[in-house]
C-alpha cells in the first residue's frame, strides 16, 4: 500500500504507470461538500433562515427580530441547528458553512 501511496504522492516521471486514487481503500476522503449540503438540508425553513442570518453576521438577539420571533425561541432554533449541522461555534458555522447558502 506505502508503494501505491508514494506513486500519488510523489510520481515518478520515469514510470508511466497511474495509479488511480479509487484503487487505494480507505485512503479517499468523504465529499466533505456533499455531507455539508446534506445537514443544511435537514434544517427547518426557519432555521435555515436564522442560518443564513447568522451567515451575515447578525447577532442573536437581531436574528430573533428580524425573524419576529422572541430571543429565546430563536435560540432554540439556533440550538437544534447547531445539533443537525454538527457543531458547537458561530465560528465554527462561518468557518465551516460560509460558502454554503442554498440548497
Amino acid at each position: 500500500m506505502f508503494d501505491k501511496l508514494k506513486k500519488i504522492l510523489i510520481p515518478d516521471k520515469n514510470n508511466s504507470e497511474e495509479v488511480d486514487e479509487g484503487q487505494i481503500t480507505g485512503m479517499r476522503e468523504p465529499d466533505i461538500d456533499s455531507e455539508r449540503l446534506e445537514r443544511v438540508s435537514r434544517l427547518t425553513p426557519r432555521e435555515y433562515q436564522l442560518y443564513l442570518l447568522l451567515l451575515e453576521g447578525y447577532s442573536l438577539r437581531e436574528c430573533a427580530d428580524r425573524l419576529n420571533v422572541k430571543y429565546p425561541t430563536a435560540n432554540t432554533h439556533m440550538t437544534s441547528m447547531y445539533k443537525k449541522l454538527e457543531i458547537k461555534t458561530r465560528a465554527e458555522l462561518i468557518i465551516k458553512y460560509r460558502d454554503i447558502r442554498n440548497h
